[in-house]
């Protein structure tokens, strides 16, 4: 089995090593300036390019037999062209759906799936119509290109409105959304196969710095029966009605006791990142099994587990001698903020669970307060916000 995957990142990377050991081998295509190095070694690269036609695409590929994403940013128009030669998964229907925040919303929708309320804006005056309807505070996001909190802004009031109207940034087309007081950031996994299967993980909460994923835990201490639930069977409709094939990631908000959606992810995610070591077939391998056609394995949890993205920092020996820590490193060159790799805690409860994650975020803190100054007390705050009571 063969399968290329349209980028070069570090979820290309664990997609090639979670495949090696089953026999698939991969190439990747990358886009013009793209960096590599997360999949040096890993299989063949293809620089993208508009002259090439596809059946040239295809060919030099090395005829896979299935292509795959590894992020949603990529040429929808160049992927149902490449269908017909070979099979793509998730479809580039459904990718050309998903990676426009405002196409997004409208299919959730569609699904009567609850979002939070929104207008989409294409020119930064009309802020000032989207927040008479919403009310403050808002956040603007970019319909494309938006990651990490990156083409995001929070408009709190008139004075930060105007403030933004009045700025150099440029808004072509994008949403303005009612930011929601939520209790909890959740996300959870669901996968379907060729022949219809469908398997999901327990979710993860999420605790995000910056606009970036900080930390996940699976599962969440505070999350009730009646929402895991209603998560899963949220998810398992999904890629039904869709016949989605591949992994779908779905980030909520629990807001005064309900699911709201916040975003879609049609490939593998960094809050499913705990299976690798929190599961019996992490989420890596189970969106390979997918695309293949292959039984699903299984998404059974091993414990309690926390994932804790490295961002712009090494990892402590100290910390990845731990009996059950585990590091997975991505092979980046350092720069500050950036995601350098995760490191996995598995215990057999919660109580033990938090005492690591506390005692390893401290160490983290400390670690990047020795490279970064200017992130002093980002570390000791995610600490405060996940191990003090609610």
């Amino acid at each position: 089995m063969h399968i290329a995957i349209f980028g070069c990142g570090q979820l290309a990377r664990m997609l090639a090593l979670a495949g090696w050991p089953m026999g698939i081998r991969f190439s990747f295509i990358a886009d013009t300036e793209e960096d590599t190095r997360c999949v040096e070694g890993l299989g063949a690269v293809l620089r993208l390019s508009e002259k090439k036609a596809p059946h040239v695409l295809f060919e030099e590929l090395g005829k896979p037999d299935v292509i795959t994403i590894e992020k949603e940013s990529v040429n929808t128009a160049i992927l149902r062209e490449l269908s017909h030669f070979c099979s793509v998964a998730p479809n580039a229907e459904i990718l050309w759906q998903v990676q426009n925040r405002a196409r997004q919303k409208e299919f959730l929708n569609e699904y009567n799936i609850p979002t939070a309320p929104y207008v989409r804006i294409q020119q930064k005056p009309q802020l000032a119509e989207a927040v008479k309807v919403l009310g403050y505070p808002v956040i603007i996001k970019s319909c494309e290109q938006g990651y990490d909190g990156q083409q995001q802004w929070r408009i709190h009031n008139d004075g930060e409105a105007n403030a933004f109207i009045n700025s150099m940034v440029e808004i072509t087309d994008a949403i303005v959304e009612k930011m929601l007081a939520f209790s909890m950031e959740i996300s959870v996994l669901g996968v379907r196969n060729t022949k219809g299967e469908i398997a999901v993980y327990e979710p993860s909460e999420n605790h995000h710095r910056n606009g970036v994923l900080s930390v996940s835990i699976s599962p969440p201490p505070t999350l009730s029966a009646e929402l895991k639930i209603e998560l899963k069977s949220m998810v398992t409709e999904l890629l039904r009605r869709c016949n989605y094939v591949g992994l779908l990631a779905i980030e909520c908000f629990v807001v005064d006791g309900k699911i709201v959606v916040n975003e879609l992810a049609p490939r593998t995610h960094n809050s499913g990142h705990w299976t690798q070591n929190g599961a019996v077939c992490n989420q890596f391998e189970n969106h390979l099994r997918a695309i293949c056609g292959k039984t699903l394995g299984s998404t059974a949890s091993l414990g309690h587990c926390a994932m804790i993205n490295l961002l712009g920092c090494d990892a402590p020996d100290e910390l990845i001698s731990w009996p059950h820590a585990h590091l997975h490193w991505y092979n980046k060159k350092l720069r500050p903020g950036r995601k350098m790799g995760h490191i996995n805690l598995l215990q057999e409860n919660s109580n033990e669970l938090q005492d690591d994650l506390s005692h390893a975020l401290q160490m983290l803190s400390s670690e990047q307060n020795k490279l970064h100054a200017h992130e002093k007390s980002s570390g000791n705050a995610i600490v405060r916000q996940i191990v003090e009571p609610r």
